[in-house]
């Protein structure tokens, strides 16, 4: 179909003069409307990097104040290991006294038990890891029933008898033992 066509001129000129009109005006907004529409997206984007630096600081922040809430837990952990150190130096110590300092008593009770029959003890010391003995047997046969017997308990590491007289005789022996 065909448009029509308006035949009065008079009024198709004033509609073409408020088109033409109409026309810039409406380029003017929308060209401003575009520029300020792109500016603003340009903003944006432009301070991206603001807000980026905004957001990590309060981030950092937190966690640097969840870290502060942390630090007494910290110190009782550090306190805990220092303990757990002193405890440690103290069982190492303690372990060295026990294992140098051994109770006289049941080793004199062992002594006692392999002396022979007659022999007197004239002095016993106990130091550290060894025994000085003086001991008095009847006879040599004596002496030499006690350096079996020492042998054979155990609780030495090597036992000699150095001058043992063969007259039948009472004779002073004395005799310095390493404990095993």
């Amino acid at each position: 179909m065909r448009e029509k066509k308006e035949f009065n001129f008079a009024q198709c000129w004033v509609d073409s003069l408020t088109r033409e009109s109409a026309s810039p005006f409406k380029l003017k907004v929308q060209i401003i409307t575009w520029g300020v529409g792109f500016l603003l997206i340009l903003g944006v984007i432009g301070s991206t990097p603001w807000f980026w630096n905004y957001k990590l600081n309060r981030d950092i922040a937190g966690v640097e104040e969840k870290i502060s809430s942390l630090s007494e837990i910290s110190n009782q952990v550090n306190r805990m290991k220092t303990l757990k150190s002193e405890v440690k130096v103290e069982e190492q110590t303690l372990n060295l006294i026990q294992k140098n300092s051994r109770d006289p008593e049941p080793i004199f009770e062992t002594l006692r038990s392999t002396l022979p029959v007659g022999t007197v003890v004239n002095s016993f010391s106990f130091q550290e890891n060894s025994v000085a003995i003086s001991v008095s047997v009847p006879t040599p046969v004596d002496a030499a029933r006690l350096w079996v017997s020492l042998r054979n308990s155990g609780m030495f590491q090597n036992v000699d008898l150095q001058t043992v007289s063969l007259q039948d005789q009472v004779q002073s022996l004395n005799l310095n033992l390493v404990l095993k």
